[in-house]
């Protein structure tokens, strides 16, 4: 179990956390990978990405619970006991997931009992797998059921995410699926931007919940789920401060990411680039929060720009003026390979200050977490990085 950081200060470095032990929390996951001629990281572009972690309160005794997800090996969760103990409760809970792989996993009140019940995200591109994610359904006795298909939710996408939200304050949570495309990169013919052609395979999905059942509500709402977004993050606050939840959309590779404005009716307006200037070129993760304390939400998207002059060298890809205003002239905005932090000015744009506050190089970045650290009242950023070095470096550092 891992909780260890440091601060540092400039003078000295004072930890704020402590790592606990697998010998003493219980536990002891790791998400092993294992490849073949038929499926690796050549077939499957996402076989390095890893698993997702979520906590939760599944017996309402107060303390947090940990659902682990793997995937190529069963998904795991741990009872918290108190004390930082944990014990493995995944068989006799049924949560385990019938899935070859499993991604992303949401903890929410799906059926607003009272009981806390798990989504767990599927994809990669196994064969005989289908796929479809599922949804446990907590059933207060620390057993639980899937009942995804059921609740309408067995979505068949390379989901990465899913994001479970009240958008039309309505009382019951609705959810947001984040999909990667399935096709491959080189295979796409750039100068046609088909970003408003909804994918009947995959693209991101809106979710209303109609009690105890989703319905599917993408077009309506404003949403696009086209075969070119390639969704790796989703996140969801109040950019405006007008009560209602808005989303942002980080995307990989070409396309650029998505900024829904609540409409307040039911309806979003995806408004990035009035509301921005520049944004990551490959967008990972993302998170929301004030972080100069002036009462409006701020961004901050990954991206994997290395510090050093070595590792910009060895892993980092340069295009030139053309390929930018390649891109620029078909849709697909003002992209820069580096982290951007997004000021919030409140009144409806962003100012992008990642390098003047020193954060748009955090290497190999791929989650990102804004709390307050060390309780002094302003918001610090977490970044967690994903491969450290690509498979066709020859480079030995």
């Amino acid at each position: 179990m891992l909780a260890a950081c440091s601060f540092n200060s400039g003078k000295q470095v004072q930890p704020l956390f402590t790592k606990i032990s697998s010998t003493t929390s219980g536990i002891n996951v790791i998400n092993q990978l294992t490849f073949d001629q038929k499926f690796n990281i050549y077939t499957y572009r996402n076989f390095y990405n890893g698993a997702g972690v979520g906590l939760g309160d599944f017996n309402n005794d107060g303390l947090l619970d940990i659902y682990f997800t793997a995937n190529q090996g069963q998904n795991k969760l741990y009872l918290n006991k108190g004390n930082f103990e944990f014990e493995d409760i995944t068989d006799r809970a049924g949560v385990g997931g019938s899935k070859a792989w499993s991604t992303g996993v949401s903890i929410a009140d799906v059926n607003g009992d009272g009981w806390q019940d798990i989504y767990v995200c599927n994809s990669g591109d196994v064969e005989g797998d289908d796929k479809e994610n599922e949804l446990f359904i907590n059933n207060g006795d620390l057993t639980f059921t899937e009942r995804a298909e059921e609740f309408g939710i067995a979505d068949k996408g390379f989901t990465t995410h899913a994001v479970f939200f009240d958008y039309d304050r309505d009382g019951d949570l609705d959810l947001y699926i984040l999909n990667n495309s399935y096709q491959a990169i080189g295979s796409f013919n750039l100068m046609k931007n088909i970003r408003s052609e909804r994918d009947s395979l995959g693209g991101d999905k809106l979710m209303r919940n109609d009690g105890n059942f989703f319905t599917d509500v993408s077009e309506q709402a404003g949403i696009y789920g086209s075969v070119i977004g390639f969704g790796l993050g989703a996140t969801v606050g109040d950019v405006n401060q007008d009560g209602w939840p808005d989303i942002y959309v980080s995307n990989d590779f070409f396309e650029r990411d998505y900024l829904y404005i609540n409409k307040q009716d039911g309806t979003f307006k995806e408004c990035l680039t009035e509301q921005m200037k520049s944004i990551s070129g490959a967008s990972m993760g993302a998170d929301l929060a004030d972080i100069n304390n002036d009462g409006w939400p701020d961004l901050f998207v990954t991206e994997m720009l290395p510090e050093t002059n070595a590792r910009i060298k060895t892993v980092t890809t340069f295009e030139n003026w053309d390929r930018y205003q390649y891109g620029v002239n078909n849709g697909y905005y003002h992209q820069f390979t580096r982290n951007m932090l997004q000021l919030n000015n409140g009144n409806g744009t962003f100012s992008e200050i990642g390098r003047l506050a020193g954060v748009e190089a955090t290497d190999w970045s791929w989650g990102a977490l804004i709390f307050d650290m060390d309780n002094d009242g302003w918001k610090d950023i977490f970044v967690a990085n994903g491969i450290f070095k690509d498979l066709l470096e020859g480079i030995s550092l």
